[in-house]
């Protein structure tokens, strides 16, 4: 069986560490995918949405730690994002634990949205400054811009 996606070039942000954090993502989707459709598999869910949950608690601290540090101006929004995807993770964990049943078709969704969305979308904005700490961005001015 192959996988249903695979990590690419294209999907770094160039960081070692978050890119091996990203890859836990395509992980659970190619874990997720074949348990689509098939109730069978339904015990093997919590397994994947606790790998979700260490993921959202060691990576997005990770990943907030190297914006910061890295002097990105718009850590705090990016942050909000974090926190509202740990509150879905929180849930569907809580879920779980009650006897809830979890759809993989949903779970799939989910974590493949956050790929396409935040993954490959709002962490690209970030990459600059993790390539070049606090160095002034085009669109900032400094007072070095007098003559």
């Amino acid at each position: 069986m192959s996988d249903y996606i695979t990590w690419t070039p294209a999907m770094s942000v160039e960081s070692t560490v978050l890119d091996d954090h990203h890859r836990i993502i395509v992980d659970c989707l190619n874990t997720l995918h074949p348990m689509i459709g098939q109730p069978d598999r339904a015990t093997d869910l919590p397994a994947v949405v606790d790998r979700l949950e260490h993921f959202v608690l060691v990576h997005f601290s990770e990943e907030e730690s190297l914006m910061i540090k890295a002097g990105y101006p718009d850590w705090r929004a990016h942050k909000e994002l974090h926190d509202r995807m740990y509150e879905v993770v929180y849930s569907l964990k809580s879920d779980i634990q009650r006897g809830k049943m979890v759809d993989a078709a949903q779970l799939f969704d989910l974590v493949n949205g956050w790929l396409v969305q935040h993954i490959l979308g709002e962490d690209r904005k970030y990459v600059p400054y993790l390539k070049d700490p606090h160095e002034p961005k085009s669109h900032e001015w400094t007072s070095d811009h007098r003559n």
